[in-house]
């Protein structure tokens, strides 16, 4: 009988090389239109991105991971959760970052061959806690605008103001974030026109 080979268990590296081909490189998202657009490139969309606690875990201490993309205005953007430091370098923190791509794949549709460059996009990050008022719902985290050009990105680096040691460490019965083991997130872009002075 031959002897078993031993099988090591991969590290985040050597698994992220294991990965098969067919398998996205990305997480997926729900993107939604809040009100019906003529155009097949919406102005607005609420996207969705929910990281189960293992998910999570994974970052730590210097990962991040890149959701599918979506399109506004005609744009390729995607979103971007990190594990960094905050903005003192003094503890390891969640982070969301909204990213516009600079490598787009898709054929530009003719209505937007004329737009230009760049966008400014509204923003507003959301997580879904159970310590809201009612309960289970998403709460503001983060707010703002940014003027995009291929490969800018925005966001925030400590999202939900607590250390990651505590963010992992809590139950998910005493967790606030991680509702049934799930960290749920939100982020309403619009794109926001240009004031004429």
């Amino acid at each position: 009988m031959p002897p078993k080979k031993h099988q090591s268990t991969p590290t985040p590296a050597t698994a992220a090389a294991a990965t098969p081909p067919d398998i996205p490189p990305w997480h997926p998202l729900q993107v939604t239109v809040p009100e019906p657009s003529p155009s097949p490139s919406p102005r607005r969309c609420v996207a969705y991105m929910d990281l189960t606690r293992e998910e999570c875990g994974r970052l730590f201490p210097s990962g991040r991971l890149r959701s599918q993309p979506f399109r506004l205005d005609g744009r390729p953007f995607f979103l971007s959760a990190r594990c960094n430091m905050d903005q003192r370098n003094a503890f390891h923190c969640f982070g969301l970052f909204l990213a516009m791509d600079d490598d787009d794949d898709e054929d530009d549709e003719e209505d937007d061959a004329g737009s230009p460059a760049s966008v400014t996009v509204e923003y507003e990050f959301a997580a879904r806690t159970s310590a809201s008022s009612s309960g289970d719902e998403f709460v503001s985290r983060y707010k703002g605008y940014y003027t995009f050009a291929g490969g800018k990105a925005c966001g925030y680096r400590d999202l939900l103001g607590t250390p990651w040691t505590s963010l992992m460490a809590a139950a998910d019965d005493d967790s606030i974030f991680f509702v049934d083991g799930v960290l749920r997130l939100r982020a309403e872009l619009s794109v926001k026109e240009l004031e004429l002075i």
